[in-house]
Formats: structure tokens, sequence, C-alpha cells
């Protein structure tokens, strides 16, 4: 490990040990090995996760510390801890609970060297469904996530979320440059910064074959479940909630009524809809009597 790494992995983790410890597995595994890899305990059981970094002490080689948080305090603030306290050119969110090619790295590196003018790259991603037992994790299916997205567009951002942490690798600079991830969000935060970033920055999409693999426990609840399922009620309120600060900021600029008027199109074109729709259906009934009494 060089003094200054090139890549420095973020790990957030609590209580999950089962799934940090393939994660660290996952690391070790890559093909690019000038890496740092600094593992956030935000709150959680201290000693599962120092045994876990003892564990695999050989494959880390020196590149892995821990940084304790006596009390949770988010994972967007656990990444904005781990990278001040970092010194990778790179900067990478490898959750406790997803997983890499073991060419993530290496690609998306040469990718970001042969272009610096980005703002970063996401990869192809994969969603992995899986169930936890009493000692192992069990696959039970894969699917494509956004098969439909070829590239990273800030147009199809404002929709929802097209990258997940695991499927992105950033520039420092540009993390400093826009002040990093937003602590006050529990959830939603990769999204909100991924907003700030296609505003500011051209990023990258290697398409083709998955790099990234995005794991879903739909059905666990707690803490060994998915944010984006676990707790799909605060998703919903803080997705809101960062559209109405975004959609406040462009009142303040440009006064409220273009909205209005379009707000009211929109009621308009919805209300044609649902009308063409049911003198449709009440068309294709009337159809089917005559056809029946024939």
């Amino acid at each position: 490990m060089s003094t200054t790494p090139t890549v420095t992995i973020v790990t957030r983790t609590k209580d999950r040990a089962i799934l940090l410890d393939r994660a660290i597995r996952d690391v070790i595994a890559q093909t690019f090995e000038d890496f740092e890899m600094v593992i956030v305990n935000d709150g959680g059981r201290p000693e599962e996760v120092d045994a876990l970094v003892a564990k695999y002490a050989d494959g880390l080689k020196g590149r892995a510390r821990v940084i304790h948080n006596p009390e949770s305090t988010g994972m967007e603030h656990a990444s904005n801890q781990a990278i001040t306290s970092s010194t990778g050119r790179y900067i990478c969110i490898h959750d406790d609970d997803d997983t890499w090619a073991p060419s993530f790295l290496q690609t998306c590196t040469a990718h970001l060297e042969a272009n610096p003018e980005l703002g970063g790259v996401a990869v192809r991603t994969e969603i992995v469904l899986e169930k936890l037992t009493a000692n192992s994790v069990q696959e039970i299916g894969r699917m494509p996530a956004w098969p439909e997205i070829h590239q990273f567009s800030l147009s199809r951002l404002v929709r929802s979320n097209i990258a997940v942490p695991i499927s992105c690798m950033y520039p420092r600079k540009v993390i400093e440059d826009l002040g990093g991830f937003r602590s006050d969000l529990p959830v939603v935060g990769d999204w909100e910064f991924h907003i700030r970033l296609a505003v500011a920055y051209d990023v990258a999409f290697i398409d083709g074959k998955p790099l990234a693999f995005w794991h879903q426990r739909r059905q666990q609840k707690g803490v060994l479940g998915n944010s984006v399922f676990a707790g799909a009620k605060d998703h919903a309120y803080f997705d809101l909630k960062v559209r109405d600060e975004y959609l406040r900021d462009y009142v303040r600029r440009n006064g409220i009524g273009a909205l209005l008027w379009q707000a009211a199109v929109f009621e308009d074109m919805r209300h044609s809809s649902q009308t063409f729709f049911s003198w449709a259906n009440w068309k294709v009934r009337r159809v089917l009597s005559v056809l029946r009494k024939r």
C-alpha cells in the first residue's frame, strides 16, 4: 500500500457482521490493490467489527482501519467522516451488504485517470435478491437494475435515483467541491448528492457486463434489511422533502406562476385521460354485450 493510496473505499456498517464479512472478502478480491478501506462502525458493537478485520488481516495487508462511533450519526455523516479522515484520490462507497465484480476498481480508476474532467463514473449494476438464514445468506434470484439506463442523466435523476453507492466512483476533489454528502438526510442522501453532481459535472456510465451488485433482502426487517424497503416510509418522506427544498429555491428565483400553470395543465391532461379511458371501457363493454347476445 502506498503512502497515499489511489482509492479510498468507505464502508458503513452497524451490527451486520454476517454481511460485513462478505464485504471485506469482496474488497480483498479486487484486482486493483492500491486502496485503503475505511470502515465506519456507526454505533454498532465494536468487537464484531474488530474481529472481522483481524480475521482477514492477511488479505487486507494493513489497508483497512476502523472508526468506531459510540452512537449512530447516520449514513451520510459516516461517509463524510471516512472521507475526511482518508487520503485516496478517488472515493467509493462500498456498503456492507453489496458487492463488486473483481475488476470494478481497476475499470473505474482507469476510466477516471483517462478522463480527469469527469465528475465520476457509474457502472452497469445487477440486483441480487437474497434472504438470510440462521448462519448464511442465500441468493434467490437476479435481475438488471435500470436496464433502460445507458447514461448518467440529470433529466432521469429528477425522476428517481439511477445509481446506488456501490455503482459509483468519484474523484475526491469533486466531493469536496460539492460539499460532501448531506448528513441531515438519514436516507436518499446518495440520490440528492447525485443531483448536485449531475448539475455540476458530466458523469460517465460504463455499460455492458455488470460490475456492481446491489443486494436486496426485500422482506427483511430491522437492522439487516435494506433501508429502501425496511425504511420505505422514510424514503417517501425525505424524497418529497428534497423535492420541496429544490422547488422552493426555484420559486424564490423565478416565481410560482409558471408552476401553477403547469400544474393546471397536467391536471387537465390527467382528467382528460381518465375520461377517455372511462369512455373506452364503456364502449368495449357495450360491444362485448352485443356480441354475447348474438
